[in-house]
């Protein structure tokens, strides 16, 4: 992920890498969370990690953020959501503080 977060530097290379990554989140059946979960994933990591685009990128899709706030997939009595929920949550609250951006990003760069 460390080389994903790399390529968020050149501009075309995060076009593909964004493209890819929001469509992993928007884009799929509930079937497929464990992509949803994985996109989600990537998402922190560059958040914390990649150029400071991503934050922008991630601020201007809070809409998608916040729907998979309500994400639920369920495999009989296993709530798979529950992953996607949490993680989402959790990218929200750091994208809706500047100050803990500045943090999680000074103690990525460690």
């Amino acid at each position: 992920m460390n080389e994903i977060a790399r390529d968020t530097y050149d501009i075309e290379k995060y076009q593909v890498i964004a493209v890819l990554m929001w469509d992993g989140m928007e884009n799929q059946r509930p079937a497929a969370w464990k992509i949803v979960f994985k996109s989600l994933t990537l998402l922190d990591h560059l958040v914390k990690n990649g150029a400071e685009r991503c934050v922008d990128d991630a601020r201007n899709h809070g809409h998608v953020l916040k729907s998979l706030g309500q994400f639920n997939y369920y495999e009989g009595t296993i709530d798979r959501g529950l992953g996607v929920r949490e993680k989402s949550k959790q990218i929200m609250e750091i994208l809706g503080d500047d100050d803990r951006i500045r943090e999680e990003r000074q103690k990525a760069k460690k």
